[in-house]
This record gives structure tokens, sequence and C-alpha cells, in this order.
């Protein structure tokens, strides 16, 4: 039993100690981020609840090992099982899962519409438990400060023909 605690100190010390940089969005980032990627406007929600679901937001997240000794990664925990390879491009997507796991979500993206336009979104565990039926997030705060930052923007360039 004390050998059990020991290997997962030393685990839990690799993983945080681990050379990956990642970032925990905010739901504003996110849904910019999708809808960059050319995600469907009424889909962003159920992304940024499954972001949120999946990971806390964190890219930098890698769960694991689950069925098969498969490992899930980064923000939308995209599983090594099937859908990307450990240390080499692979699996479904054609990526390395190490992939992703940095603050750069475009790839994970990508791969998730793939996952998406397979599965839908009932292929998250983390969608299925806490978003679907359930009040999703709420992004009209999101848009109205891109919009109300744009304004402004503008009203400072007719303020000021120099620029």
């Amino acid at each position: 039993m004390g050998g059990s605690w020991v290997i997962l100190f030393v685990l839990t010390v690799v993983i945080v100690r681990s050379p990956v940089e990642g970032k925990i969005f905010t739901q504003c980032d996110a849904a910019k981020e999708l809808e960059r990627a050319k995600i469907s406007k009424t889909l962003i929600s159920n992304w940024v609840c499954l972001m949120q679901s999946e990971s806390g937001m964190n890219t930098a997240l890698l769960t694991g090992p689950k069925t098969a000794s498969s490992y899930s990664h980064g923000i939308l925990q995209i599983n090594s099982a099937k859908w990307c390879v450990r240390g080499r491009a692979g699996g479904l997507c054609n990526k390395r899962c190490e992939d992703f796991l940095n603050d750069d979500i475009q790839d994970d993206i990508a791969c998730g519409k793939k996952i998406f336009d397979r599965d839908g979104f009932k292929a998250w565990d983390g969608w299925m438990k806490k978003c679907k039926s359930k009040p999703l997030p709420n992004l009209a705060h999101c848009t109205r400060r891109r919009r109300m930052a744009t304004e402004s923007e503008a009203a400072e360039i007719e303020a000021d023909p120099v620029l």
C-alpha cells in the first residue's frame, strides 16, 4: 500500500512539473477561438460548456490512464485510444496527442469537430452529464464587450485623423 502512494506522488510531481505550457481559458476567450475556427454561433455555448465540463478550460490537462491504457489530452480531453497517438502523428485526427496540451486550441477544435461530426456531443461524458438539457453558458457579455471595444476604437480614429 505504501508503494502505491510513492508511485502516485512521483506521478503527481512529474505531471505538475511537466514542461507543457498551458492556459486556463475564460468563456469569452474560448468563444473567440471557436468563432475563429468557424464553429456555428448556435453551438458555441455547447462547446464552451463542453470545455468547462471536460477540462475546466485547462489546455494542459492530461488525464488517465483510462480504458486500454489511453489518456485524454487538453481542453477537449481528446483520447489517445482513437483520435491521436502519443509520440507521433496518428489516430483519426492524425495528430500527436501532446499537440493538444498547449495553449493554441485551434488543433484541438479541429479534432473536436471530427469527433462531433462522427458522434455529436454525446462523445464527451462531461457534456452528457453537465451540459445536455441543462442551462448553457450565457456568452452575450462576450460579444457585447467586443462590440463596445470596436465602437470605441472607431470613435478614437474619427477624433484623431492622424491615426
